[in-house]
């Protein structure tokens, strides 16, 4: 068994690994210590308890294959990260919601998506894919991981610029933007009538990815000459995932040259 901590980008080298589908969570986690078994589970989706050098990481056999292996990855983080703490139990609310916090949920979101999708790997992956819930739900079929977390690695390793906000209960709970997004764009606190969020907060369905009016998402005094294209879903009662695509750059590059 390795050391008490190694990086995700460590140990697949160490285990060899070099493609999506040699990405064996349970594989990892025995190399580390610990053992994933799978069970129904009633108010989360993962949990482990770990003593010495071992650790029994228990995830939800009701979810599907994506959160299942996210979870597991999730827990791994914990137990690489914080060992020798309380055990932990995590909710699918805590493993989406903690993406904004700097917080030990989140050091565990970020380890799972590290080890789970690595960024060479994904970069390549995903290269000219556009940027939208039908390329994050591809790549979370070759990654075998979570939609929410995927269109997460999407943002930050696709080719484009985009951001993901994260909406509950018709509020921004947290979001990610792409390293070629500039820090001076902020999603409004609540997307405005003329979007597809809005719509559905309405209880209208789903349109797919459609250009709008950038000044419906992006708090920027200009925004209003802008497009984006929004892809919008709802993946909970209280939960709505926004991408949102510069697929027109003209607003970023404006902005390089206002700056």
């Amino acid at each position: 068994m390795p050391a008490v901590y190694r990086s995700p980008s460590l140990l697949l080298k160490e285990l060899g690994v070099s493609e999506p589908r040699e990405i064996d969570i349970e594989a990892i986690a025995q190399y580390c210590g610990a053992t994933i078994v799978y069970e129904r589970l009633e108010g989360s989706e993962a949990r482990i308890l770990g003593n010495n050098d071992r650790a029994i990481i228990t995830v939800n056999s009701e979810a599907q294959v994506g959160r299942r292996r996210f979870s597991a990855g999730h827990e791994l983080g914990h137990w690489m990260r914080d060992r020798g703490k309380v055990g932990f139990s995590c909710t699918e609310q805590v493993m989406i919601g903690e993406w904004a916090s700097v917080n030990t949920e989140r050091a565990a979101n970020e380890y799972a998506a590290d080890l789970l999708m690595p960024a060479e790997m994904f970069g390549k992956e995903s290269a000219n894919k556009a940027i939208t819930f039908d390329s994050a739900r591809e790549l979370s079929n070759t990654f075998l991981t979570s939609l929410t977390a995927t269109a997460i690695r999407l943002v930050r390793y696709g080719s484009f610029p985009a951001m993901l906000v994260y909406l509950e209960n018709g509020r921004r709970k947290w979001f990610i933007r792409g390293d070629d997004v500039p820090e001076s764009l902020w999603p409004l606190e609540a997307p405005k009538l003329a979007t597809t969020a809005a719509d559905l907060l309405r209880g209208k369905s789903e349109e797919g990815a459609i250009p709008i009016q950038a000044d419906g998402w992006i708090d920027h005094p200009r925004s209003k000459w802008y497009e984006v294209v929004e892809h919008s879903i709802r993946i909970s009662s209280r939960g709505i995932l926004s991408l949102l695509w510069w697929k027109n750059e003209r607003q970023l590059l404006d902005l390089d040259e206002d700056e």
